[in-house]
């Protein structure tokens, strides 16, 4: 996503209508966000919680939390977008830190790349596979708030003042983690040899653009296999 899309002023995702029921606690109104933003949200906690499962009951209870809370959000369409986002996010927080009180360990799950897909063979199924798994062990040598934007920006699809605005950081600070967690997560899977260079320990340099683009189709395969 570059700075010149981002200032591009987007259509609306939902009408005024949609918007009103919404803060009025409409179901229908709610259910039409849920048919807009779910997938994306679902795909955003995947990625933060590496459960299918849970990612599903987390996006069961900040749905729950719209239709209850709704009355609180000020602005339109972009305001709930940004409203839904801010709460899976602490959902997911919420999540890790209860599983990190258990003691147990957060182990990625790769059912999610076994979902039926006509178009794509079982060798092809099984490299996805195991080039998410690549993926999220690179993703671990990046710091918890590299990691958070980096699937906002590129999962998520936030723009820069969005991922702002859920996790409390304005613009500029949001940019300068996500160029240093390209640039960190860019060079892991250079040296893994994932992007076409050869691995070394010391890759050659790419530009800005192409570090840009191999890190957001890697964001994105964390998620999609």
């Amino acid at each position: 996503m570059t700075a010149a899309e981002e200032h591009e002023a987007p259509e609306p995702l939902f009408s005024d209508e949609v918007v009103d029921g919404v803060k009025r606690g409409d179901p229908d109104a709610v259910g039409e966000v849920y048919v807009t933003l779910a997938d994306r949200l679902l795909g955003y906690l995947i990625a933060r919680v590496r459960d299918r499962a849970a990612a599903e009951d987390l996006l069961e209870a900040t749905f729950m939390e719209l239709l209850q809370r709704g009355n609180t959000i000020r602005g339109g369409s972009a305001s709930i977008k940004v409203w839904l986002f801010r709460a899976a996010h602490f959902n997911a927080l919420d999540h890790l830190r209860k599983l990190k009180r258990r003691g147990e360990r957060l182990e990625a799950d790769l059912t999610i790349f076994d979902q039926p897909d006509g178009s794509r063979g079982p060798a092809s199924r099984a490299e996805a596979t195991e080039a998410a798994t690549h993926v999220h062990q690179a993703m671990e040598q990046l710091s918890v708030e590299q990691r958070q934007v980096l699937l906002l920006r590129y999962v998520a699809g936030l723009s820069a003042a969005e991922v702002g605005e859920v996790m409390d950081k304005n613009a500029g600070a949001v940019r300068a983690l996500q160029h240093r967690g390209e640039r960190s997560l860019g060079r892991v899977l250079e040296s893994e040899g994932m992007t076409g260079a050869p691995a070394s320990s010391t890759p050659p340099e790419t530009s800005e653009e192409q570090r840009t683009a191999t890190v957001g189709a890697a964001a994105r395969q964390a998620r999609e296999g």
